[in-house]
């Protein structure tokens, strides 16, 4: 997770209709956000999502950082299996090629969007774009300064299971979620934040109890402080609780960018 310094909607039966490796249907939004999360790079968090037909690709959403130094990337997909369990699969897949990023960048914000061009290998489940909050679906959501809000991440690498599922997290807004989101583009929440936790998404409640997704994790905030002795000075650095989240609209905005990229 990038660190900042301080002080010193379709229904899943139509989505899977649309996909060569339908995944499996949830029956809740937590569990329908978790199917289409995915641990990325063996740190952070990405999640799968889909643009309306007739464009058949999925993309792969992220922190901009996420990504590294490397040519290649590692998603932890999973296969479910008939006991409702799931099936580790790891994919390899190029980022870069001739050393120019694969990806989209938003342009002014820790955010990235990468099509994926080749054929998935394992059942997935993308959430259909209808899924990212704009203005209007957030305003509709009623969620303001203390709402509760959920996070699906791996707080320092660490997985649920063998398969690779995403650790769930709830917290609070500490800020309000400020419309429109062009002019007030990011937003403050409460839990307890890890490096780690970088790409994954902020979702919430939606209609039809669908997850609606109002952001992606960028950066945790801290507070570093010095303690001097007489030979040497240790430097603490005390996480916060506060995380920086970016609105949902910048990842739908960056989406139609990746789109258009051949």
């Amino acid at each position: 997770m990038k660190l900042l310094q301080l002080g010193a909607v379709l229904l899943p039966s139509l989505l899977l209709a649309q996909s060569p490796h339908p995944g499996p249907v949830a029956t809740d939004f937590a569990t329908e956000m978790m199917e289409a999360t995915f641990k990325f790079n063996d740190g952070g968090a990405c999640f799968l999502v889909r643009r309306e037909a007739p464009d058949p690709a999925i993309y792969l959403v992220t922190a901009a950082h996420a990504f590294g130094e490397s040519d290649k990337a590692v998603v932890a997909l999973r296969k479910p299996k008939p006991d409702g369990s799931y099936e580790r699969h790891d994919w390899t897949i190029p980022i870069r090629r001739d050393k120019k990023q694969l990806w989209a960048n938003h342009e002014k914000h820790d955010l990235a969007v990468l099509r994926l061009t080749e054929p998935l290998p394992v059942p997935v489940t993308a959430l259909p774009i209808s899924a990212l909050a704009d203005d209007a679906r957030l305003k509709a959501a009623s969620v303001h300064l203390c709402s509760s809000l959920f996070v699906l991440g791996y707080p320092k690498g660490l997985e649920a299971d063998a398969a690779g599922l995403p650790v769930a997290r709830a917290g609070i807004f500490s800020s309000p979620p400020l419309l429109p989101v062009q002019t007030h583009p990011t937003f403050l929440a409460n839990y307890s934040a890890f490096g780690g936790d970088s790409g994954g998404p902020v979702f919430v409640s939606g209609a039809g109890n669908h997850p609606l997704v109002v952001g992606i994790v960028t950066e945790q905030h801290y507070y570093d402080e010095e303690l001097k002795g007489m030979y040497q000075t240790l430097r603490l650095r005390n996480p916060l609780g506060v995380v920086k989240i970016l609105h949902a609209q910048h990842i739908r905005d960056t989406l139609e960018i990746a789109a258009k990229q051949k």
